[in-house]
């Protein structure tokens, strides 16, 4: 348990077990190895790609979900200009710029200011988001266990496991599981696509670790744990700038949390109240900032209702989440029946919520999973190690490490699949990844010639490198 004191911690480890009730330095100098690999294999196509060149052909600088990636860095070149507010640069309509997705207007002025190509800047930012992103789940890990080995089966479920959607694409072609289509519910597949999915992973790790050390039964009444409500809001009020949607599956679930609280104790506890506040109160201003936005500004109203972000059935999240889900069944079970406050409480209301409001009549359905591998991998751990590991003797656990690749199989197949028009060349194969270098040349004739009040009309493959990769890519 957290409250336990450094000299217990010192003692346990003394006699060689372990457990220990903090991280140790040894466990960090782990957890970034083993990041540090994690990003070093996720940049490994995109070097690949630019070390081996693709002569006659323009790349893009961005690998994965490349349409997005040229509108991040659209954003990005806004923030380079000194602007904060976020137009919409694709389209020819003049319009009212909006502050959302700060980040990377932020991004662009920190370029500006460090004078660094905006591409440099988005991939550091990459870099640095998918490490505080593994720290964070350690974390997470942390707060729950004390037992070291089960902190890594969980840091490793969370970071790399995944479906069987790379197993079906042979069989079925083109399909659309989780596990192949939706990067910001999978940690490692977040890392391959932008800034902010893994920092809003780590948010919500960081978040529900607060929370699961606030609603303890052992520190119920800890003044050193209430006092940490402030960073709950700070987080929250993050997410909120970071990705909105992700806060209405978690603020659900610290409601259940404090309801089914109230209704054990017959009386609302002030503290969980307070909880409840810190989480709710910080986004709630930008929820009525992003509200009114869409609801006045035409443009913004329009890009709203054309953000169409569907769920995938039921049936396609049961293979998309694949082995962690059905390892993890016999601890849902067992929440249910418990509702334990010890992280099963959380945990539990935190998925259940994830889907209800994934299939709520809305726009951005799916927008609603991000972070769903965090208590898939805490109920497959769980199981792991109440259910299955004590069933099979210790040589066929060792076995069980084959099963981390086994995971992880999608996450590899999405890593490798886009660069393979490059692999076997072919880089003017359907897709804007590449530019022909006669575009390219005209692109850049028209950068020189053109200001901000300009209209190019473009191809749909050749325009999306207009304004964002013109300036960052070529």
């Amino acid at each position: 348990m957290p409250q336990n004191t450094a000299a217990s911690t010192s003692r346990l480890d003394a006699v060689g077990t372990r457990y220990t009730a903090h991280v140790a330095a040894h466990e960090w100098r782990w957890v970034m190895i083993v990041g540090c690999a994690l990003v070093l294999l996720m940049f490994v196509p995109l070097i690949w790609v630019a070390l081996r060149g693709t002569p006659g052909w323009q790349f893009m600088g961005t690998l994965h979900n490349y349409l997005d990636g040229a509108t991040y860095l659209a954003k990005m070149r806004l923030g380079s200009e000194g602007e904060w507010a976020v137009q919409f640069l694709h389209t020819p309509e003049l319009h009212e710029g909006a502050f959302i997705m700060l980040l990377y207007p932020f991004l662009g002025n920190l370029a500006h200011a460090a004078g660094l190509p905006l591409l440099v800047v988005f991939h550091a930012g990459r870099v640095i988001a998918s490490l505080v992103m593994y720290a964070s789940l350690y974390h997470l890990a942390a707060t729950i266990w004390m037992n070291v080995t089960t902190r890594r089966i969980f840091f490793t479920v969370a970071s790399v496991g995944a479906g069987f959607g790379w197993a079906l694409i042979p069989v079925m072609g083109s399909v659309e599981v989780p596990d192949l289509f939706i990067p910001e519910a999978f940690p490692f597949v977040s890392t391959f696509v932008n800034v902010h999915f893994p920092l809003t992973i780590a948010a919500l790790a960081l978040l529900v670790s607060l929370l699961i050390l606030a609603f303890r039964p052992a520190v119920n009444h800890d003044p050193a744990i209430d006092s940490l409500w402030w960073v709950a809001s700070g987080l929250s009020f993050a997410l909120a700038l970071l990705y909105p949607q992700s806060l209405v599956p978690v603020g659900a679930a610290l409601a259940f949390v404090v309801l089914y609280d109230s209704i054990e104790r017959r009386r609302i506890a002030p503290r969980s109240l307070l909880w409840l506040l810190a989480v709710a109160l910080p986004a709630l201003p930008v929820a009525v900032y992003y509200l009114i936005v869409v609801r006045t500004n035409e443009v913004f109203a329009q890009w709203n209702a054309q953000n169409l972000t569907l769920a995938p059935p039921i049936w396609a999240w049961i293979i998309g989440l694949g082995i962690p889900f059905l390892l993890g069944i016999p601890s849902m079970i067992r929440a249910v029946r418990r509702r334990e406050p010890d992280g099963d409480r959380i945990m539990l209301f935190w998925l259940i919520a994830i889907f209800v409001a994934m299939y709520l009549p809305t726009n951005v359905q799916r927008r609603f999973s991000v972070g769903i591998m965090l208590p898939i991998a805490y109920f497959a751990t769980r199981a792991l190690r109440d259910v299955w590991l004590p069933l099979i003797s210790r040589k066929l656990q060792r076995l069980l490490v084959s099963g981390v690749v086994l995971i992880a199989m999608s996450p590899l197949f999405l890593l490798f699949i886009p660069a393979l028009p490059a692999m076997i060349g072919s880089p003017d194969a359907p897709g804007a990844l590449f530019l022909d270098s006669d575009y390219a040349d005209a692109y850049r004739y028209l950068d020189i010639r053109t200001n901000e009040n300009d209209v190019v009309l473009a191809s749909p493959d050749g325009s999306i490198w207009l304004p964002g990769c013109l300036w960052a890519c070529l």
